[in-house]
């Protein structure tokens, strides 16, 4: 497949530059009115210039982001034109809900209506198969970038890496907004996960009117990294990649374990469990391997034990289900 996975985009000078240097001043002197409506006016009159094919970086189910420098994103709705007139005189400041989830880059920081500046990954690749290749991929193309680019990429990240985005899930649902109100990752597009450097990172906007806590699952994590390979499509059966879906399960397990993340909270969750393990080839019900996690977390205590108790009895399932049987 003669494509390049990883998102780029190339340098750019001029009204971009100035739009940089206004941002950080803004930041820097967020009472200063008259920096705030300055940069407004210079986004409104540099948005034919951000907005254009070749600063595309990347889009979401509801968003698309396009570079405006190496340091700062746009991110607008997705099939919506955004007309100049219409946006707001100054720029509002990002709420910060979300800054201590270290793997999350998707919180805005500054907010022009729907327009909001966030600061810029960077190159990276998203989990799954990247949206904006799929307008041009047929099934089998699709599989095939599954199959041969993402599973060995996302295969071989660091557990530290999944360790800290399960960390953060979990913060994610430690945060109430309101009566109602939580917070929840979409784990519907795999994309809203992303690798950089070998690191791991949400990088969607966060719902916030789920009306039940703790819904950030380790069948959610599942969903992304095994089950889905878009947000409309199932990942395909693995084949001779079989070993690395496994190693992905066995990552994801670790994490969750490892950041005390609840296994399941509903029929969903429950579903994408039995997925999981199918995709696997693992046929232990799901309700068994979830019951004999939460037993080994609440016998060991102790985070070194519990997590070679974890590992143990992932390897024991895998023993049980041998790929070449």
């Amino acid at each position: 497949m003669n494509i390049n996975p990883i998102t780029s985009a190339p340098s750019f000078q001029g009204h971009s530059r100035q739009i940089q240097t206004q941002i950080s001043r803004v930041i820097r002197n967020p009472e200063d009115t008259n920096l705030n409506r300055e940069l407004a006016e210079m986004i409104k009159r540099g948005m034919t210039s951000i907005f254009r094919p070749e600063k595309f970086i990347e889009e979401g189910t509801h968003n698309a982001v396009y570079r405006i420098t190496r340091k700062y994103a746009a991110r607008i709705p997705r099939k919506s034109e955004i007309d100049p007139q219409e946006l707001p005189a100054y720029v509002s400041f990002g709420k910060g809900i979300f800054s201590a989830l270290k793997s999350y880059f998707g919180e805005p920081i500054l907010e022009l209506g729907r327009l909001q500046i966030l600061k810029n990954i960077g190159s990276h690749r998203p989990a799954g198969v990247p949206e904006h290749l799929i307008k041009y991929f047929n099934k089998n193309k699709i599989q095939r970038y599954y199959l041969n680019t993402y599973l060995p990429h996302f295969a071989h990240i660091p557990q530290s890496s999944y360790d800290t985005l399960a960390k953060d899930i979990n913060k994610l649902n430690e945060i109430t907004l309101g009566t109602r109100r939580f917070c929840l990752f979409d784990s519907l597009n795999p994309n809203n996960i992303v690798a950089k450097r070998g690191s791991l990172y949400l990088v969607d906007e966060i719902d916030t009117h789920c009306d039940r806590s703790y819904s950030n699952t380790t069948a959610k994590l599942f969903e992304v990294f095994i089950n889905r390979a878009t947000k409309d499509m199932d990942a395909p059966f693995a084949g001779d990649k079989l070993p690395l879906v496994r190693k992905i399960f066995k990552k994801v397990v670790l994490a969750s374990s490892n950041a005390n993340l609840l296994h399941a909270n509903s029929k969903w969750d429950f579903m994408n469990w039995q997925k999981a393990l199918k995709k696997c080839c693992i046929k232990n019900d799901a309700a068994e391997v979830i019951n004999s996690l939460e037993n080994i977390e609440t016998r060991y205590s102790k985070p070194d034990e519990k997590r070679r108790k974890v590992k143990a009895y992932i390897d024991s399932l895998f023993v049980q289900n041998p790929l070449n049987r």
